[in-house]
């Protein structure tokens, strides 16, 4: 006999199916998105707002009066913000808050921790710079702002041409905590939207990946087995009538009847035989018999052999195909033809809704 030829990867990709497949798995996909939500925005506040170290700023203000004649004359001499931050990160100007903090009093500073602490803004008015000093201690911050004052209104400005004279207008004389800016909306929106397309994603690829039989179709294309449909099938009857009819087999006698074997393990072949007889009366006799599946038996290969026809129960759900493939291979070895298969355990919900979409709404087509 010629062995089975398996279509397994060829077959187009069935997006109806895959989008009533993720349907039923919203639940799923809803949880893992709030966790990974709760997960990301969780983290970040905890990094930000929890384990950062605390810092505390003192911001001064200045007048600045440029070398000018007329106003318009300032505009090609003002100093703007890189120029005033390059002028604060230079060692003269560092030399000079130095100075000063030394003579205050207090403990030293290095010139690398205060070029780390010391910024400069102009924000709108180029008249009108301001100095920030951050550090890890309040009282550290207003000291090295008290010293960056006098730097800036005596030495920057004996050392700028530009500017005639420099005057303190607000001082740095306090320190304000900074509080970290948070936008946990935006972090945790970015956190649901990665978490959506990633649990989505792991779900398509196992759901592609994974050999599973859904639809009685997926039989016939991917194995070339003739179905007969699922046991609430409306066809269900008619196919058996016609996949196991007795007129004009060579093999037909009244000692011979039809095998009823199962694809699974563990598979109740014997309630799907009892539905059978149910369901199609006139087609299914009471000399039918059931097997188990040849993967746990492999000696029931010799009862299918003298059966005049063979009904694979698959049982649906994923790795069903794996099993299938199995069953297949050693009958085929057996020289046991498979005359058809019916689809076990459907999710008949799913092959309504399957029908609908294919069919925009019309009335079922009688072929799954």
């Amino acid at each position: 006999m010629d062995m089975w030829k398996g279509y397994y990867g060829k077959e187009p990709f069935d997006l109806r199916l895959a989008v009533l497949r993720m349907a039923y798995r919203l639940p799923l996909i809803g949880v893992v998105t709030i966790l990974g939500t709760l997960l990301i925005g969780g983290g970040y506040y905890a990094k930000n707002a929890l384990q950062g170290e605390r810092t505390y700023e003192a911001v001064s203000s200045y007048r600045v009066e440029y070398a000018v004649d007329n106003v318009e004359d300032m505009m090609n001499v003002y100093v703007n913000e890189m120029s005033w931050n390059t002028y604060m990160q230079s060692g003269m100007f560092l030399d000079a808050v130095s100075g000063h903090l030394a003579r205050s009093g207090g403990e030293e500073i290095s010139r690398e921790e205060l070029a780390g602490a010391v910024y400069a803004q102009v924000l709108s008015d180029i008249r009108l710079p301001s100095t920030t000093v951050t550090t890890d201690d309040p009282e550290k911050s207003v000291r090295i702002a008290q010293a960056v004052e006098a730097a800036m209104t005596q030495e920057l400005a004996a050392q700028m041409s530009e500017i005639d004279y420099m005057t303190v207008i607000d001082s740095g004389d306090t320190a304000a905590e900074v509080r970290p800016v948070l936008r946990m909306r935006r972090v945790s929106m970015f956190g649901a939207i990665l978490s959506f397309l990633s649990v989505l994603a792991i779900l398509l690829l196992k759901e592609t990946g994974d050999d599973c039989i859904w639809l009685p179709a997926s039989i016939w294309r991917r194995y070339g087995i003739k179905v007969a449909g699922t046991i609430e099938s409306r066809e269900l009857a008619e196919n058996m009538g016609y996949f196991f009819r007795r007129e004009g087999q060579a093999l037909d006698g009244p000692d011979r009847a039809v095998a009823v074997c199962a694809v699974q393990e563990g598979l109740d072949v014997e309630a799907v035989l009892k539905r059978l007889r149910e369901r199609c009366p006139d087609s299914v006799g009471d000399e039918w018999f059931a097997v188990p599946s040849p993967i746990g038996d492999p000696a029931v290969a010799r009862r299918l052999r003298e059966a005049r026809g063979i009904l694979l129960a698959v049982r649906a759900g994923s790795h069903a195909g794996r099993a299938l493939e199995r069953v297949l291979e050693y009958l085929g070895q057996q020289d046991c033809p498979v005359t058809a298969a019916i689809l076990w355990d459907a999710d008949e919900k799913l092959l309504c809704r399957y029908d609908f979409v294919r069919t925009g709404g019309r009335e079922r087509k009688s072929k799954r």
